[in-house]
């Protein structure tokens, strides 16, 4: 069996704990391992009938059957893909202001468990305002580019019926992640009053330890915000919310 439901972004927006909370809905399967398959992403060349034997053989007749992966949002190739080998399929996204989303991106290589050795003080690792350094494009594709949601967000929008996307914001989810998942299980058909054992809980503590203040001074911030200036203004038009407030 093959997925009929697929949560494709954004990363940092919560993704990790949704797979939690679904995994423990009678009426959902989602891989036990990994979070992120990204399948139509970087192993499409090995088939689907690999992609459901190494995902989906532990089926067991679920009405709603999907799996995580925050690359696909990005990448065109894996949405063309998805779009012609899964008919019927439904999307899911959870978009968060992009200036945090890259700060966190950033903080997960560089603070999470000292990873990279990243030395603030000493100069070692990657320095957060390197994404707008004129030798620093590498770094704004992999950080900066999964932020410009409305470009993206179009190109879901061409290849997929609208009906079939669910985008939400992970403002809302912060505010009331009971709310949150009641609205998200209604988008699968799967019952909606399940009650999880994460919903009313913090939904990543360690998130809340990256100072962002600490790294990001206000100047480098409002430039950020203005590289995102005009794709918010769209994504404001595109999902009829207000989102000034993502400064």
């Amino acid at each position: 069996m093959l997925p009929n439901f697929l949560h494709i972004g954004a990363a940092k927006c919560a993704s990790s704990w949704l797979w939690r909370c679904l995994q423990e809905h009678p009426q959902v399967y989602v891989p036990d391992t990994p979070d992120n398959v990204n399948f139509f992403t970087v192993h499409y060349h090995r088939g689907l009938g690999w992609y459901e034997q190494a995902y989906f053989s532990d089926w067991s007749g679920e009405p709603a059957i999907g799996e995580f992966s925050n690359s696909y949002m990005c990448y065109r190739p894996a949405l063309e893909r998805i779009a012609r080998d899964l008919p019927g399929v439904r999307l899911t996204m959870t978009l968060r202001n992009p200036v945090e989303r890259y700060f966190l991106a950033w903080a997960h290589v560089h603070l999470k468990s000292g990873k990279h050795g990243f030395d603030p003080e000493r100069g070692i690792g990657v320095p957060i305002d390197r994404v707008l350094h004129h030798h620093g494009h590498g770094y704004f594709r992999q950080w900066i580019d999964p932020g410009f949601y409305a470009r993206h967000l179009q190109t879901v929008f061409e290849l997929f019926p609208r009906e079939d996307v669910l985008v939400t914001l992970y403002d809302d989810l912060a505010a009331d992640n009971a709310q949150y998942l009641h609205g998200y299980c209604e988008f699968l058909g799967v019952d909606p009053d399940f009650e999880f054992s994460l919903a009313g809980k913090v939904v990543n503590p360690d998130a809340e330890k990256a100072d962002i203040d600490r790294y990001i001074d206000p100047d480098f911030r409002l430039e950020l915000r203005e590289v995102y200036a005009s794709d918010i203004a769209r994504l404001e038009e595109m999902v009829d919310r207000d989102l000034s407030h993502w400064d």
